[in-house]
């Protein structure tokens, strides 16, 4: 009983921690920004109040560049 109740004291801040980041945006020189994916882009962008404008692939071919506009 008590390891169960260990790995269920652990596991919650693991939980939470992942609830609260939603997307990872990185800022990148140049006021552009970089996203996992283009869907991660858009949510950030409508969080900040605006849209995003795609800008190309970042470098690697990994993820995507892009820029919020405002509406």
């Amino acid at each position: 009983m008590t390891r169960f109740l260990t790995l269920c004291l652990l596991a919650v801040p693991l939980v939470l921690t992942a609830c609260g980041t939603p997307y990872e945006v990185v800022r990148m020189p140049g006021g552009k920004l970089r996203a996992s994916t283009a869907s991660e882009a858009g949510a950030y962008c409508a969080n900040e109040g605006g849209r995003a404008r795609m800008l190309g692939m970042a470098p690697g071919n990994i993820e995507v560049m892009f820029e919020c506009v405002k509406n």
